[in-house]
């Protein structure tokens, strides 16, 4: 539980943050150099408190044109290795 006004000012930061997240590029900010669509994934969905149809998010976020494929895989665990990517500096500003 958190005393006095903190969680109104929480509350204002992550309404802040959901707000510039839908109109500025803020996630280049928020996660590793080096990335999988998953991750970007859960931390728009984190943020925007709402999930989203992975197939869907994955094209759209493609079709953006806002990241490239680093042609590096992460392995964890048995899972299938993943793809790493970055965003592109030029397109993303």
């Amino acid at each position: 539980m958190l005393i006095f006004d903190h969680y109104k000012i929480l509350e204002w930061a992550f309404t802040r943050l959901r707000y510039k997240t839908q109109h500025e590029p803020i996630s280049l900010n928020l996660l590793p150099e080096k990335f999988t669509l998953l991750e970007l994934q859960r931390l728009y969905e984190s943020i925007l408190r709402m999930s989203f149809d992975k197939p869907n998010f994955r094209r759209k976020i493609m079709k953006a044109g806002l990241l490239f494929d680093c042609n590096e895989k992460q392995v964890l665990g048995a899972h299938r290795a993943v793809s790493l990517f970055k965003f592109d500096p030029s397109r993303y500003r």
